[in-house]
């Protein structure tokens, strides 16, 4: 009895692992979903409609109030004007990398034309890889 009850557990055994080993096993990292919100201004404080915020491969576009809501699984957001001067002016990229946490506002976000002179506490802070809130 013992005989047959152990052969049908190891043909079991062996169709399982047989299973795995034609098809794979799928792999699935766990990333906690990251999401961000707040609202792009230039030096002024003038909200900047039109400007792409990317968290990994998710995009948005800010309102016409500049705002944006987003989210991913980055810690970071990467701000690009895509419009050129439709939206006031040409704008230069930024990126923002954050603390891993799974909601953060990210309040007013400046992006300086491209020309404009920024503080010297702002390219500082770009100097060292941007922003790290």
């Amino acid at each position: 009895m013992w005989g047959r009850i152990l052969t049908k557990l190891f043909a079991l055994f062996g169709m399982t692992l047989t299973c795995v080993a034609c098809y794979g096993v799928e792999y699935t990292e766990y990333r906690e979903e990251f999401s961000a919100s707040g609202r792009v201004v230039d030096s002024d404080g003038n909200p900047i409609p039109g400007i792409r915020a990317s968290v990994a491969n998710n995009h948005t576009t800010t309102d016409d109030n500049g705002w944006f809501f987003i989210r991913g699984y980055n810690t970071g957001v990467y701000f690009m004007d895509v419009d050129g001067e439709e939206n006031g002016g040409s704008f230069k990229s930024r990126t923002i990398t954050t603390q891993s946490t799974p909601f953060i506002d990210l309040g007013d976000v400046v992006l300086y034309r491209v020309g404009e002179e920024e503080p010297a506490s702002e390219q500082s802070a770009a100097d060292d890889t941007n922003d790290n809130l």
